[in-house]
């Protein structure tokens, strides 16, 4: 059978107009027009359902506690609202295609959800957003008392036109008595024009919830910048002027380079040490003697300073990788820069992007990579510093070694003393040799103790001097950066979140 293209589009219009929802707000008859309810509600709660999804959908990877209050902040208004806009539009989807005869309770639950929504925003609103006056200012607080009051006149219009429809509704039933309720009633007590002012404020709402969902987005949209900067910074500060830096690196070169050469030294004694205690156990002529068990103690007490030395606390090298912590402690003078999780000039510039005001990401990338220039002339002026105490140690190093190398001298010539007294037959003069060389090498082994006493001391103070001239030197260059640089800086940051374009050019 063929069809006309005319009888064809009626054919599907018919259709059409058989498969939409006929929403009946709680009555036992079509209410005229109630079909456009369900699309309006169904737009309205596709963007209400948005709202929270880009809050809930990042995590926070830097250390800045300003970053997750913040968010937290925000996510809890997102949230909110979405669980209250969701109960607005589904409780108005229910109430229009409900048949149940039930006017007071099923207009009562849209009416509710409308003033809880309406609550929130009047009331709990101020409450959330509270904290945001200490953490990021008024800008984005007004932004989002805005927002709500821009919806809510949506809330207000809804408010009203279900009181209108309730109204309608209630004079229907008791106009239809016990009799069934006929569309002559319905059209007198709900016309269509009722329907669609509540169409209109669904519409309405519609139209004002992007306004909420920008200002969520665009907050989360600084505090992902804000995150990225901060994890892009402290990066900058490892690779320039922190533990992982060059600099630190030619610190630890040094530091090193003096810790092998005590050590390589240490060896060195230890294995002659060794040597000659090995030696001596094979010339068994001296241990006949009377005084060999207090020249067999002597001999012990030269290798026993070297385990003494092991057990200082703290260890050499320990003792010379404070030089490293002290070139950190140095950067207080830059620390706005350096210790950036603590610094006021950071959180300036964080809390400018992140408070949302006119100007936030205008301002943030207009001195965004001034922390960076910044750091990068702290970088040079300390590799100023720390190469000419690089040259200082060196210096100390070669003078160590020097040093060191008198250490085996107290013992180079036991060996052949010991071998000589070994060589006596006659035991009184056996005891005489053994005892003139216990009393000596006794009085020896104290001396030479003392030069590890002293050579630790001397690797202390060393130490302690060497981290006074970096203090000098580093805050001698970096004077004018504490002085005048980052205050102006702040100066302008400031200004410029207030003012935009129109602030003081620098």
């Amino acid at each position: 059978m063929r069809y006309s293209i005319v009888a064809l589009c009626l054919l599907a219009l018919l259709q059409h107009t058989a498969a939409e929802p006929r929403p009946e707000f709680a009555l036992a008859a079509p209410v005229p027009g109630t079909n456009r309810v369900g699309v309006a509600a169904t737009e309205a709660k596709t963007i209400i359902s948005e709202v929270k999804t880009y809050p809930t959908s990042y995590a926070i990877r830097s250390e800045l506690t300003l970053l997750p209050s913040l968010l937290t902040i925000v996510t809890n208004v997102a949230t909110e609202f979405q669980t209250l806009g969701t109960a607005v539009v589904t409780s108005i989807t229910n109430l229009a295609s409900d048949t149940s005869g039930n006017v007071n309770t099923m207009f009562g639950a849209a009416v509710d959800a409308v003033a809880n929504t309406i609550t929130f925003a009047d009331v709990t609103l101020p409450t959330l957003t509270s904290p945001l006056l200490q953490l990021t200012g008024n800008a984005l607080v007004d932004k989002f008392k805005d927002s709500l009051t821009h919806i809510s006149k949506a809330l207000q219009a809804l408010k009203v036109a279900l009181n209108d429809l309730k109204a309608g509704a209630t004079n229907a039933v008791a106009e239809a008595g016990s009799n069934a309720i006929t569309s002559t009633i319905v059209s007198e007590n709900l016309p269509r024009s009722m329907v669609t002012q509540l169409v209109t404020a669904l519409q309405l709402l519609r139209a004002t919830v992007p306004v909420l969902k920008y200002t969520i987005d665009s907050t989360v949209d600084g505090i992902k910048i804000g995150d990225q900067y901060m994890l892009d910074l402290s990066a900058k500060v490892d690779s320039t002027i922190g533990e992982k830096s060059s600099i630190a690196a030619d610190l630890d070169g040094i530091i090193g380079s003096i810790n092998k050469a005590i050590t390589d030294t240490m060896t060195a004694v230890s294995t002659d040490l060794g040597n000659l205690q090995t030696g001596y156990a094979t010339l068994t002529n001296l241990a006949t003697a009377a005084s060999a068990g207090k020249l067999s103690t002597a001999l012990g007490l030269f290798a026993g300073n070297l385990a003494e030395l092991a057990a200082k606390s703290p260890t050499i090298l320990a003792t010379l990788n404070t030089l490293k912590d002290s070139l950190i402690d140095v950067y207080d003078v830059a620390s706005p820069l350096y210790f950036i999780y603590d610094s006021y000039l950071v959180n300036e510039l964080i809390t400018v992007l992140i408070g949302n005001g006119n100007y936030a990401q205008y301002c943030f990338y207009k001195y965004n990579d001034f922390l960076f220039a910044l750091l990068e002339t702290v970088a040079i002026e300390a590799r100023e510093c720390v190469d000419k105490e690089v040259e200082r140690l060196e210096f100390f190093r070669r003078t160590v070694e020097l040093m060191l190398n008198l250490l085996f001298f107290d013992f180079e010539d036991i060996s052949g003393d010991l071998t000589v007294c070994n060589g006596i037959t006659d035991a009184t003069n056996l005891e005489e040799c053994v005892a003139s060389l216990s009393d000596i090498y006794t009085r020896l082994e104290e001396s030479f103790g003392d030069m590890f006493a002293y050579g630790y001391d001397l690797v202390s103070r060393e130490v302690k001097a060497s981290s006074n001239r970096l203090k000098i030197c580093m805050r001698m260059s970096q004077s004018s950066l504490g002085d005048t640089e980052i205050p102006l800086l702040m100066k302008n940051i400031a200004e410029c979140s207030e003012l935009g374009p129109a602030a003081e050019n620098d």
